[in-house]
């Protein structure tokens, strides 16, 4: 796609230094947090159970053997219990610590390159992230979704890219905009309403409609 051309264009190329630079932090702080995963449930457990003790030997007339070895018992069950749930946690972020690393190693990115016409901004429904549609000015409307595309100094614009840093599997790893041109305002602005009459018909993230902005709504019913 030439400078200036409308429409949209695929092309991939190696990851540039400072986008290496930004996975290789992405998985450290990724890594990090799942060291803290496995170390939380001590310090969670213990700092608690040990306030309960004190509070129930200044409270209680029992004997202090019998309370210290029901706070020990139940410290225990707890700790255990509080623990599968820190573990499972801590390998879900590893899981995502290896894919950005996959992605690292491998040292390529998917860029999709956008120049639009005009777009639509559908408004968010509860929290499920933002939602823009892209005039690419050829006939067809290309989709952006997701929490990742709320609406910042620069974006969105009507030139830009989505770069996609592949890990080894062709999955994406990791994802993000480029801009190229001026932040600007929606041609339209599709109310939260009329969103929820098309949710089930709205394309996935990329999706693309073969439409014009004015007959979006129409194409999508």
């Amino acid at each position: 796609m030439t400078k200036g051309e409308r429409g949209m264009h695929a092309s991939r190329r190696p990851l540039a230094d400072a986008e290496r630079e930004h996975l290789r932090g992405e998985a450290e702080d990724l890594r990090a947090r799942a060291r803290r995963a496995r170390s939380a449930p001590w310090a969670v457990v213990s700092g608690g159970v040990l306030v309960l003790y004190v509070l129930t030997l200044l409270a209680s007339d029992a004997s202090p053997l019998y309370i210290s070895l029901f706070w020990l018992l139940f410290g225990i069950g707890l700790f255990a219990w509080v623990r599968r749930d820190f573990l499972r946690d801590a390998r879900g972020i590893d899981a995502s610590a290896a894919f950005l690393e996959s992605a690292l190693a491998r040292g390529e990115a998917d860029v999709i390159a956008v120049n639009a016409l005009a777009y639509a901004e559908f408004e968010e429904v509860e929290d499920e992230g933002a939602c823009w549609a892209f005039d690419l000015g050829d006939g067809r409307v290309l989709f952006l979704r997701g929490q990742e595309y709320y609406r910042d100094e620069e974006f969105p614009c009507l030139e830009f890219s989505v770069v996609q840093a592949l890990a080894e599997s062709e999955v994406a790893a990791l994802e993000w905009i480029e801009t190229h041109a001026p932040p600007s305002s929606p041609d339209r602005v599709i109310p939260a309403e009329r969103k929820r009459e098309l949710a089930e018909r709205l394309p996935e993230h990329l999706g693309i409609v073969r439409a014009s902005l004015s007959e979006l709504e129409d194409r999508l019913m």
